[in-house]
This record gives structure tokens, sequence and C-alpha cells, in this order.
């Protein structure tokens, strides 16, 4: 019975090992989550643990529980010299070898943390008021860092060219729901459709580790899907499916979450039970409706989006396939995203398209509580156009919650946390932003538009100037780097910035605006006043106007704008506290005056 007694007390030791192992393998992966840590040291604790476990397992077959060893007679009263195995495998070495195996990892890691790549940010950046803004230092990628071409469509048929497209986006959609993966976005890579550059080339463009790319083909009532995973650093393979289903609505989505749990598995990354049901989640069950919602995003995420005929064209497209499937929530918040971006553009009247919105994006989540954009879309419409910022953050953050990889929601909580005047929180929400999406120009606007309002006018400038170099008439870049040069006291290169802004978008009252703020900055009265009278007196104008006669010295005739502003467009008095060259108003007793009178409507 002893030595039953004996196996038994090894195998509950074993099993203690195996279950604090496995413990230790998820803090390890949380921690190299968190900290953006290389994928070898995960290993190398895989590995330590590994060589651990014959040693516990000799240590405790010799000694148990503390208990004798077999091979020492109970009652024979011989306390003779131990054995050498029994000198070498005690509790004690045990305990002592796993502290020198943590003390190892654990130097590795620090040193790795403070003296190798994984140092992320500058240390020679200009920082404002101890916010950090320096631009990260170029380091090894993490693995867990992904980007996926656009699917090449082994068809002529235009419609299959709207499913391939429709397909890309869905799966980069999943794969941005799963919190511990970086997911470039589509708009970032979609310049690399066709492409013949080299999977290592691109990576390293987008500041990726992995690269995922492949094909689609429809042939009658079937659809082929083909795809691998690649390293870029190695440009090997890491995982390659193909798929062959039949074309109907659940496999399509089935495929789609497959694509997005076996990436996740081939990456290591973490994936919640709750993020499995999202990523499981069926959004139609008509594939006309689908087919129809495809085509939706194809033009409104396309060139056309931008223009009002392109974002009409979607709304078709989207309310088609409402009208196929009622219940398809993604086409009811891409119907809120054209009203509302219709009525901001003015291109129908701002009221009635925000009330649409409204409409649309409340049945979206209606219909489905768990969808990110409408949570997004909602924010931006509690902020924009009802003024409740702190609704708008929850909002923000739900939908962040939902989809960590949607850099627009990045964008819009960054705008917001900058009116809350929180402005280190706003610089790296949009910096996330620009990870996820580098190749976004606007998007990098918007991080030098944070850097501007976080005082930090330098580094404002420096991206501003960078963006420039990506795309030389990016009319925002100019103005960015224009509001920079003038805080900084550079008022010739203001002047040339506002100019060129103004050359690019004549029709841009923001534009000449600002090159009229710019000549007020610099001293230029007349100048200033010759420009301001081509600016349209009203809506948000008003507070534009405002501010370049505060600039001038002329207060009484500042607020008089500021008072038309109350009446007119008082939402857009919560802009006025986190831009600094509005400080001039500020420093009056009537701007306080002005938001009392805000509050009490």
């Amino acid at each position: 019975m002893r030595k039953t007694t004996h196996k038994n007390t090894l195998w509950k030791v074993l099993g203690l090992y195996a279950a604090g192992s496995w413990v230790v393998l998820q803090v390890v992966d949380v921690l190299a989550q968190n900290a953006g840590l290389p994928s070898w040291v995960f290993t190398l604790a895989l590995i330590l643990l590994i060589i651990g476990l014959p040693i516990v397992g000799a240590t405790a077959y010799m000694h148990g529980l503390g208990g004798r060893a077999e091979s020492e007679p109970s009652g024979s009263g011989m306390r003779g010299t131990p054995s050498a195995p029994r000198q070498i495998f005690t509790w004690r070495n045990a305990i002592g070898g796993g502290v020198a195996a943590l003390a190892l990892w654990g130097l590795l890691v620090t040193g790795w943390l403070f003296f190798g790549p994984g140092v992320s940010r500058s240390e020679e950046g200009a920082s404002q008021g101890g916010i950090d803004v320096a631009a990260p230092q170029a380091s090894s990628p993490d693995i867990r860092s992904v980007a996926v071409l656009p699917f090449a469509t082994r068809s002529a048929d235009e419609a299959d060219q709207y499913f391939s497209e429709g397909m890309h986006d869905d799966v980069l959609t999943q794969l941005s729901k799963i919190d511990s993966l970086t997911v470039i976005s589509r708009t970032s890579v979609m310049q690399y459709a066709g492409t013949t550059k080299p999977i290592p080339e691109i990576a390293s463009e987008l500041g990726v580790a992995t690269v995922l790319e492949g094909g689609i083909q429809r042939a009658g009532d079937r659809v082929r899907v083909n795809v691998q995973l690649i390293e870029a650093a190695t440009d090997k393979h890491l995982w390659a499916e193909t798929y062959d289903e039949e074309m109907t609505a659940a496999n399509v989505f089935a495929i789609q979450s497959d694509l997005a749990k076996k990436i996740a598995g081939a990456l290591r990354a973490t994936l919640s039970p709750e993020t499995e049901a999202r990523i499981d989640a069926r959004p139609t069950e008509s594939l006309e409706a689908y087919d129809l919602y495809a085509r939706g995003q194809y033009v409104y995420w396309g060139v056309r989006g931008n223009t009002q005929e392109g974002m009409e064209e979607a709304g078709e497209l989207y309310e088609a396939a409402i009208r196929a499937d009622s219940g398809y929530a993604a086409a009811w918040a891409g119907l809120a995203d054209v009203y509302h971006n219709l009525g901001v553009q003015a291109a129908y009247p701002a009221e009635e398209m925000t009330a649409k919105a409204w409409e649309a994006v409340e049945r979206a989540l209606a219909l489905d509580p768990s969808l990110a954009e409408a949570h997004s879309r909602r924010g931006l419409l509690l902020w924009f156009d009802e003024g409740l910022p702190e609704e708008s953050e929850q909002a923000l953050l739900r939908a962040l919650e939902l989809n960590p990889g949607l850099a627009v929601t990045h964008i819009r909580y960054g705008g917001l946390l900058s009116s809350l005047e929180r402005y280190e929180e706003a610089v790296q929400e949009r910096r996330r932003a620009v990870e996820l999406d580098p190749m976004v120009v606007r998007w990098r606007v918007s991080l030098a538009d944070a850097l501007f309002y976080a005082g930090n006018y330098e580094a404002s400038k420096e991206e501003a100037l960078r963006v420039i170099e990506m795309e030389p008439d990016a009319v925002g870049a100019h103005e960015a780097a224009g509001y920079a040069y003038s805080m900084l006291g550079q008022h010739p290169e203001a002047i040339a910035a506002f100019e060129k802004a103004r050359e690019l978008e004549s029709s841009d009252p923001n534009a000449v605006a600002s090159l009229a703020w710019a000549w007020a900055k610099a001293g230029g009265r007349d100048s200033a006043l010759a420009v301001l009278r081509e600016v349209p007196e009203e809506g948000a104008m008003l507070k534009e106007i405002a501010i370049v006669y505060a600039e001038l010295g002329d207060l009484d005739t500042a607020f008089a704008y500021v008072d038309r502003l109350v009446d007119e467009a008082p939402n857009v008095m919560i802009q006025f506290r986190s831009d600094p060259t509005a400080d001039p108003l500020k420093a009056d007793p009537r701007y306080q005056q002005a938001l009392d009178r805000v509050a009490a409507q």
C-alpha cells in the first residue's frame, strides 16, 4: 500500500505543477501583451517550466511530500549517510532552482525593456506640461500586429469584386475586435491591392510583424477562399487555410469567424468568450442583403465616399440592404453615418439629417447592442449635436470595448478628450489611430491637432510637415502647420502655410479664417480685416471671426460675434474650451457669461 500512496503523491505533485505552470503562462501572456514584449518572452517562460518538470517529478519521487524514500525501510533504525540523489533532489534545491529561473527570466525581460528594442518612446522628444508626446522610436513590431491585404478576386465579374471587398472588410472587422491584436485598418491596406511589393517591404511600411494575403473565387453557388499568414521577418508561412463552401450567408460569416479565430490562435492572441461570441454572430441570413451592404461599404469607404454623390449612392445601397433584411443592424449603422455626414457637409438641412441619423443609429443598437460602429456614431452625435460630453464618452468607450481596433473611434474619442482638456489622453488616442491606420492622412492631421491643443507646438509642426511629405496637397496639414508656426512666432512661415491651404481649397471658409487669424497674430491688422471679409458670418464661422477680432484686441466686436454664436450655434461654444487661439477671449469675464447662457438654454 505504501507504493500506491507514493505514486499518488507523485501524480498530485505533477498535477499541481502543471496547474501552476498554466497560471504562470497566462500571467506571462497578459504581461507580454500589455507591455508589448516580443514572442521569445513567452517561449523562454515555457522552456524554463518544461525544464523544471522532470526536476520536480524526480524530487517528488525521491521524497514524496516530505516523507521518507521507499529505499529506507520503516522501523529499520538505520540512519546511514543519505544517497547522492537524495542530496541533489531536495525541495530546497528545487525551490532555489525555480527562484533562479524566475530571476533569469525577469533580468532578460527587464534588460529588453530598458536597453533593447523594447524602448518604445524617444527620450529626446519635447514635452510640455509633463505630457509625453514624442513619436515612438522604431522597434521590432509585436508578433500580434497584422495587416490583411486586399483579397485577390479570381473573377472579372464586378459583383465578385464587391463581394471580395466585403469579405476583406469583414475579416478586418472581426480581427479588430480582438484587443490583444493590432490590426491595420482598411484604408491603409487598400493601396496594396494588386501590389507586387515583397511582403517584408509591405510589413515595414505598415509597421507590422505579420501579413495575411489570399484570394476569393465565386463559381455558381460555391465560394472558394484561400489565405496564408506570413511572418514578415522570415517571409515564411505561419498558417494557411482553404475554404470551399456553398454560397450562403451563413457559410460566408462562418468562414470569416473561423479565419479570425485561427489567425488569433496562430498569433497566440487572447480570445475571451465574449469576443468569441461577437465574432461568431451572424449579422444577417440574407445573402442579397449582405451583397448590397458590401457594395455600400465599397462605395462609402472608397474615394467617392468623400463626395455628396458617393455618400448618396452608399445610402441607397444601405437602404436596399435594409429592404432585403430590415433586421440588418450594420446596414442601419451605415445609413446613420451617411445621414450625419450629409448634414455636416451641408448637402441637406443639418437638422433633418441629424434626426434621421439618430433614428438609424438607435435602430441599429436596438437590433444589435454589441455593434461597435453604432456606439461610435452615437458618441459623435451626443458630442457634436447634443453637447453631452459625459454621455458621449460613455458611448465611445463602449465602442472601443467592443472593437478596440476601430481607428475612427480613437480619433473621435481623442477629439472629445481634447475638448475636455485631457490632453495627454487625447494625444494617446490619436496616436493609436495612426498606429492602426498609418497611411490615412486625416488621422495624422488629427494627431497634429491634438499635439497643438496640448500646447506642444513644435511636435505639432513636425507631425504636420511629415503629413505634407506624404501628401503635399493635404489642406488640413498646411493649416495645422500654419497654426503651429504662428504660436511659435514664425509668422512668415505661418502665413505661407495658410495661403497654400486657401490655394488648395478656396471654397473652405476655415482656411480663409485661419489666414485672417495668422495676419492678426503677426500684427497685420489691415491684411487680417481684408481677408476676414471673405468669411461667411454664419454657423461655426462666427467662432473663428470672434477669435480674429480678439487677436486684434477688439474684444467688443469679438463678443458681439460670440453672442450671435450662443443664439445661432450654441453647441460650437464647447470648442472654445480647448482652443489656445481663443485665449484672449477666455481671459474676459464675458466668456463665462456666454457659457452660462448656453447652459441655461
